[in-house]
């Protein structure tokens, strides 16, 4: 992907995350706090709708305080009068209180005189639930602490609910003893209600909840109701809320539910002006990365995008005098004139460097063929010494003597044989000696192919190092368990002086198509590293086992396994390294020879050990070892 690709989609990332984190913001903050606003408000509504109530019932208490304090009613409670009900308690006491219940109780709880109306039909009403209420079931309402105590509350009527107050009976001075009580009543109809609800411009609707008319209110409503004084909100939907309250009658328990029908006007203004805010957001976003594309692709982009356009040309046209001649202050301007510069030293390096590299390349070489001819010199000297020690023991000084004692019976021949108890000895002699000889020139011919077999070996890696510096890999059909054979034989008199058992582990395989030269002087390596490696071990734990098996198809893989002193983890990294050794006389050449060998070919060679004094394992890789139509070039 181009730098200008990773830029714009850089900005359209950022902007996108920006609008992203504003659209969040307005709908999980700013959304949720015109709700809570909406909310609030609602609340405030009720709240304003439960004081009108209150208000209402504070006004019925003070109508009734102009009653109870009053000589005449005092005089009337006591001994009940026709004058004074005429006077008083007539149609005009009732319009003129705005009330529909009047009742006057005695000490007794009982009603002296009561009457309940709808003022504004002009009839007369009876609620006799009411009167049992006052004299019998809840007669405490008539109950006063001192003359200013007072009472007051909703009612549950068979007429409907009644917003009630009531107050002692006393003397115009205020003064007792108590009397009774003077209670005035006011019933909450549905237009009562709605008066007091368009006071507070409020749209709502009431239900009891006494038993016999809970059937009317929605049971999901019933579920969630607020406890008295309480107050419950639920979206109806997007445009509109219900808040829910609860009033409690003047004993305690829940007797009517208002519900509220309010506008959502607050979300809705808050919706737009979250919708508004991330368009704008999503406009000045826009603008931004419109802006900041244009002064990168002009200050940034195309400044770099010439960089790497001249470093390419640079790469493929190989012309290391070309410069950018970028004429900046800026960081882009000190990186092309440091480009330049490096490319500048880069080309008065080259030559250093093709000059020393070629010198270098000719040391290492001759280091790896030194070290390998080293090697088999190491395995021709073992057989010149087996047959300098054979000759030193050899029993031709006793033929020797055997002729100078023939030399001087030649001429009683005859007499020495037949009558000379040395002749019969002398031929059995000759016999046992032809023996030895015959034997030790077996011995000696069998060492003189293995030292032909050696110098051949020289041979071949000093033709092998000639093909490795033409950079080919010649191949060749090669049996494996006669190349490993071979190498067993190149190292028999280190095996043998060490006494090292062998154990071969190679199934049937056809020729493979393989570098025989190269494979050998590996495998040489190999072998000579695990017998120098157990030198320390007993020998009776020494053991030397190889193993190959074709894997994948058509690769070689090739193990040798060592019982020897083994390596820990940090040797292991290093172990193919050039210079690295862990042996006082090594080199460090060996094994950095053999991998480079291996990868000449495609292949790898890894190391394994348990640790320490456990052995080790080399692996060999070579691919593509069956034979294809092509030579295979490194």
């Amino acid at each position: 992907m181009s730098l200008r690709s990773q830029v714009g989609l850089l900005l359209v990332a950022i902007a996108t995350a920006f609008v992203a984190l504003t659209h969040c913001i307005q709908v999980f903050v700013v959304i949720p706090a015109f709700a809570d606003l909406e909310r609030k408000g609602a609340i405030r509504d009720l709240d304003r709708f439960v004081d009108a109530i209150g208000r209402e019932e504070e006004l019925l208490s003070h109508a009734t305080l102009d009653w109870s304090a009053w000589d005449d009613l005092y005089s009337f409670v006591q001994e009940p009068n026709e004058r004074f009900q005429q006077a008083t308690l007539n149609d005009e006491a009732f319009k003129h209180a705005h009330v529909n219940l009047i009742y006057i109780l005695d000490t007794e709880h009982k009603v002296v005189w009561g009457d309940i109306r709808d003022i504004e039909n002009d009839r007369r009403l009876s609620a006799p639930d009411l009167v049992s209420t006052l004299e019998t079931e809840n007669p405490q309402l008539n109950i006063f602490k001192d003359v200013d105590d007072k009472h007051g509350g909703l009612l549950s009527t068979s007429l409907g609910p009644m917003l009630f107050a009531m107050r002692p009976i006393v003397t115009s001075e205020g003064l007792g003893p108590i009397r009774g009580a003077i209670m005035f009543g006011r019933l909450l109809t549905p237009q009562e209600l709605a008066g007091i609800a368009g006071r507070t411009h409020l749209a709502l609707d009431a239900w009891r909840l006494d038993q016999e008319s809970t059937g009317n209110i929605d049971p999901s409503i019933i579920s969630k109701l607020p406890k008295a004084g309480e107050k419950f909100i639920e979206a109806d939907d997007t445009s509109t809320m219900s808040a829910y309250t609860v009033l409690n009658d003047t004993f305690g328990k829940p007797f009517l539910l208002f519900q509220a029908r309010l506008p959502r006007d607050i979300t809705a203004q808050g919706r737009v002006s979250a919708y508004t805010a991330t368009g704008c957001g999503l406009a000045a976003a826009i603008v931004t990365i419109v802006l900041i594309w244009g002064v990168l692709q002009w200050r940034v982009v195309y400044p770099l995008m010439n960089m790497a356009t001249h470093a390419q040309l640079i790469g493929q046209m190989d012309d290391l005098k070309s410069r950018l001649n970028v004429n900046r202050n800026d960081e882009i301007g000190a990186m092309a004139r440091a480009f330049d510069e490096m490319v500048a030293n880069l080309a008065e390096s080259r030559k250093e460097i093709l000059d020393s590299a070629h010198q270098a390349g000719m040391a290492e070489i001759a280091s790896e063929v030194l070290h390998n001819i080293g090697n088999a010199v190491t395995s021709a000297n073992c057989s010149i010494e087996c047959l300098e020690q054979r000759i030193a023991e050899s029993r031709t000084a006793g033929l020797d003597r055997v002729t100078k004692m023939l030399q001087e019976q030649l001429p009683r021949a005859a007499e020495f044989f037949t009558t000379d108890p040395r002749g019969p000895k002398l031929v059995e002699y000759l016999v046992q000696l032809n023996d030895c000889l015959r034997d030790e020139g077996v011995k000696n011919a069998a060492e003189v192919k293995r030292l032909r077999s050696t110098v051949r070996h020289i041979r071949d890696v000093i033709s092998a190092q000639q093909e490795f510096a033409k950079r080919v890999d010649f191949r060749q059909e090669v049996d494996l368990a006669t190349l490993v054979n071979e190498v067993l034989q190149l190292n028999s008199h280190g095996i043998r002086c060490a006494e090292i058992k062998t154990h071969i582990d190679l199934p049937w395989m056809p020729e493979l198509y393989i570098s025989k030269s190269k494979t050998t002087q590996v495998l040489v390596n190999l072998v000579r590293n695990a017998i120098q490696a157990m030198q320390s071990q007993d020998s009776g734990m020494r053991c030397l086992i190889i193993c190959g098996r074709l894997v994948d198809g058509s690769d070689l893989e090739l193990e040798v396994t060592d019982t020897g002193c083994g390596f820990d983890a940090e040797v292991q990294q290093k172990l193919f390294s050039h210079g690295f050794t862990t042996k006082r006389e090594g080199h460090g050449i060996g094994l950095h020879y053999c991998a480079n060998s291996i990868r000449e070919s495609g292949g790898s060679v890894t190391a394994q050990s348990p640790g320490p004094g456990q052995g080790a394992t080399f692996r060999i890789r070579i691919p593509n070892v069956l034979r294809h139509d092509t030579p295979i070039l490194a």
